[in-house]
């Protein structure tokens, strides 16, 4: 490793493992897995020497480049739906730096996510020592050391009482438990006491003033015991080296080989921004981190950076723009399109938007104009639009475990003062949570987490473990066979406990290790008088009587 990156044998093995999985993540395709265990972990956090350099998205070349450029030089671009490429063989996505399965795949509490990315939900401890002013973003705001040396951005509400401060620590804690980095960010209470200013400049910033100080503290919200509000975000580990892009790949790092547009947990940020109204999902609020080692090498983890834009945010210049967040782009050209062929014609679901009991502090975020197929980022986002029905039902069988508990955690994080808030906005986002399971667990199948055990295959239903169908009338169907293409199809009796249906695989005796047998088996589940969801398609090998592995699961569309 002369040159301070991974050797020869380190970068094809990366290089394998992108066709490994992208050969056992097409889904729907005539084709044998191998005999291998799924592929669960992304080894793509090799050390390398050269740290790279920090990079800028200028934010309204962005905007210009995705709403228009881009769109324009696709125009000729017939490009068929391609299917992401970092998908194991169980239609999942392996831990990486870019994301870590947690709520998806295992046991994730109402407590975790009440503290998040954070050591504990606890406000950091004070005084808090004001290092330089906050240089960047929309809001007011002070770069703080807390007193166990840990710096932060502190930042304020403007505008909507609540909201900003709110949705900041909310959101990201959705965003960890779903999967993804994200900083630890707090709701604090604090008075102009908490505040210290810095007696030594920090790097080559300028030392903070007290006007600086007292810009912040003048337009916080003021709270009815005297106490301000506020909010903490503290910095990421590791060296921040700039936001990261939904699209292309970052050329000086070796770990990066799956085109950002083709990642799989990128693509279906798509749903989980939609859930939580989340528009502003773009380079400038992400982040990469240089995660160096004692020994100077290092890797880059990928970071969700700020999702302060969440729920209703409103625009005092422009309610009407305000009122088509999550159901029109900034500049719509489909949207102009179409109203300049029909002459204005069309009744779009922004006119006259309702407001809700919370309107104060949520603005127009509702549920009942929300249509999951249709959520629009604020301007045209590369990844989400290339987004295909697995990568958008992958994030739905995410969002399908989060339960009541989840939800109220998360929003307790938000500190709302006034109940009718918390209660609106776990209602909100319970009813667009049933909104999206709806659009996309009836489609593909919600079948998920297969195991194999005792010549037993078994399966949970997030149809049932949602809450999105009774158990009553909920029916499951199995068909198994030998080889691919099929040979002997026959139906298979399934059981169910609870939300977990199993079926007795068939068995073959003459089956062993040295001469395998392969087995198909498609599950369905439906609902009577309701639809039929698509199979799950497992794939198997009979290794010996009564032993059988799993190596692949399928979701074909219907």
């Amino acid at each position: 490793m002369t040159d301070g990156r991974p050797s020869e044998a380190g970068r094809t093995a990366r290089w394998a493992l992108v066709w490994g999985l992208t050969l056992l993540g097409c889904g729907a395709t005539q084709h044998r897995f191998p005999l291998a265990d799924p592929i669960w972990v992304d080894e793509d956090m090799e050390t390398f020497a050269r740290r790279p350099s920090e990079i800028y998205t200028p934010p309204q070349w962005d905007r210009i480049d995705h709403t228009l450029f881009r769109r324009v030089s696709e125009v000729f671009l017939y490009e068929l739906d391609r299917p992401a490429l970092n998908v194991n063989a169980l239609d999942e996505v392996p831990d990486s730096s870019w994301f870590v399965n947690r709520i998806g795949r295992g046991r994730v509490s109402p407590a975790q996510i009440r503290a998040g990315a954070c050591d504990s939900p606890e406000e950091p401890p004070r005084p808090w020592t004001v290092i330089r002013a906050k240089e960047s973003g929309s809001s007011p705001g002070l770069v703080i050391r807390d007193a166990n040396g840990q710096t932060s951005i502190f930042k304020i509400d403007f505008g909507q009482p609540e909201r900003a401060t709110a949705s900041d620590s909310i959101s990201t804690r959705i965003f960890w438990a779903a999967g993804y980095y994200t900083p630890c960010n707090r709701v604090v209470f604090f008075t102009p006491d908490d505040l210290v200013l810095a007696t030594e400049p920090d790097g080559d910033h300028a030392l903070p003033s007290a006007e600086d100080v007292r810009r912040v503290v003048d337009a916080a919200m003021r709270m009815p015991d005297g106490t301000l509000r506020g909010s903490v975000s503290e910095y990421i580990p590791g060296r921040p080296l700039g936001g990261w892009r939904f699209e292309g790949l970052r050329d000086d790092d070796p770990n990066d080989v799956f085109p950002h547009e083709h990642r799989r947990e990128v693509r279906g940020m798509y749903v989980l921004s939609a859930w939580l109204n989340h528009i502003d999902t773009r380079a400038e609020n992400n982040m990469d981190g240089w995660m160096q080692g004692d020994d100077g090498r290092g890797y880059i983890r990928h970071f969700v950076l700020d999702a302060g834009d969440s729920f209703g945010q409103i625009f005092e210049t422009s309610y009407l723009l305000s009122q088509s967040f999550g159901l029109s782009h900034y500049l719509d050209l489909g949207h102009l399109s179409e109203d300049f062929l029909t002459f204005g014609a069309i009744d779009r679901d922004y006119y006259d938007a309702p407001r809700g009991p919370a309107f104060d502090v949520l603005g127009f975020y509702d549920a009942e104009r929300f249509d999951p197929s249709d959520w629009r980022n604020g301007y045209p986002n590369p990844a989400f639009d290339r987004a295909t029905e697995q990568d958008k039902a992958w994030m739905a069988r995410i969002i399908a475990r989060f339960d009541r508990l989840h939800l109220r955690a998360a929003v307790d994080a938000g500190r709302f003062s006034n109940e009718v808030v918390r209660q609106e906005l776990i209602r909100i986002l319970r009813a667009r949570r049933v909104s999206i399971l709806e659009r996309y667990l009836t489609r593909l199948s919600p079948l998920t987490d297969a195991e194999v055990s005792d010549g037993m295959l078994c399966l949970h239903d997030l149809g049932l473990e949602s809450g999105l169908r009774p158990s009553r009338g909920r029916r499951h169907r199995a068909a198994a066979w030998d080889d691919w293409p099929r040979e002997g199809t026959r139906r298979v009796r399934t059981m169910r406990a609870g939300s977990r249906v199993c079926l007795e695989l068939p068995d073959d005796e003459r089956a062993t290790a040295e001469e395998p047998r392969y087995l198909v088996v498609d599950v369905t589940a439906g609902t009577a008088g309701r639809e039929t969801t698509g199979v799950a398609r497992v794939h198997l090998y009979q290794v010996g009587p009564g032993a059988f592995r799993l190596v692949g699961l399928e979701r074909p569309m219907p």
